[in-house]
């Protein structure tokens, strides 16, 4: 989401809830507070004081929202911080979303490596996905990179068909990359085969995997999307 200068203080999306008038004093108050207006507040959300305009900040994993001491008015939206130029909120947001690479089970992709497959990313990915045809052309002409492909069949009734003889072909990563550079049809799986795939779809949905292709980097960041190059260098390059 592209941020307007016309809301460089915030963005309010819009959601007014009328609460207790009392003055919270602690992030305490403002849970309880927002307990007894939104019956399903999860008992696992998050809630921080921020440095400015005196709000909370309320973390639900994947995206956040802002408060009042009272609870009394919800912002949606995203904060700017105009000295320093950042983005609060995206940047808040990425940090949610990171992820511990040593808990994804690798078990369940195939590797393709380029050069000396030094770094490492992985990503999940449709055999019918347009933008992973893309990203996969991206990632071939980087050098020194080992990518864990998670198969991800969510596009079209036949992608887990086509990820299944993919993955049951005798060099997994070899099918992979003739059918995403040439179509090439891998071999027909055997019936006997079994696969990570419904694993996939479950660690996907745990993760937030909304998108294909969306990738994990080895200091837990996501990006979504096919990105460029100079993109994934400069994630890659970062703690």
């Amino acid at each position: 989401m592209k941020f307007r200068c016309i809301a460089a203080t915030l963005l309010l999306a819009a959601s007014t809830v009328f609460a207790s008038a009392s003055q919270a004093q602690s992030t305490a108050d403002v849970r309880k507070a927002l307990s007894k207006v939104l019956p399903n507040f999860p008992a696992s959300a998050q809630i921080i004081k921020t440095p400015y305009a005196g709000l909370y900040e309320v973390d639900l994993g994947d995206r956040v929202f802002y408060t009042d001491s009272t609870g009394t008015f919800l912002f949606a939206g995203e904060i700017l911080d105009t000295k320093n130029g950042i983005n609060i909120t995206k940047t808040r947001v990425e940090e949610l979303r990171k992820i511990k690479w040593s808990e994804l089970p690798l078990k369940d992709a195939f590797k393709v490596v380029y050069g000396n497959g030094k770094r490492q990313l992985a990503v999940f990915e449709d055999p019918y996905c347009p933008y992973c045809h893309q990203l996969n052309k991206t990632l071939e002409k980087m050098s020194n990179m080992t990518v864990h492909v998670f198969l991800f069949p969510v596009i079209r009734p036949e992608s887990p068909a086509k990820a299944r003889d993919i993955w049951c072909a005798a060099d997994k990563g070899k099918a992979w990359e003739a059918w995403m550079n040439d179509q090439k049809e891998p071999p027909q799986a055997p019936a006997s085969c079994a696969t990570p795939l419904q694993a996939n779809l479950a660690l996907g949905q745990k993760l937030g995997v909304e998108s294909t292709p969306t990738m994990f980097l080895e200091n837990g960041q996501r990006i979504t999307g096919a990105v460029d190059a100079a993109e994934i260098d400069k994630r890659l390059a970062m703690k």
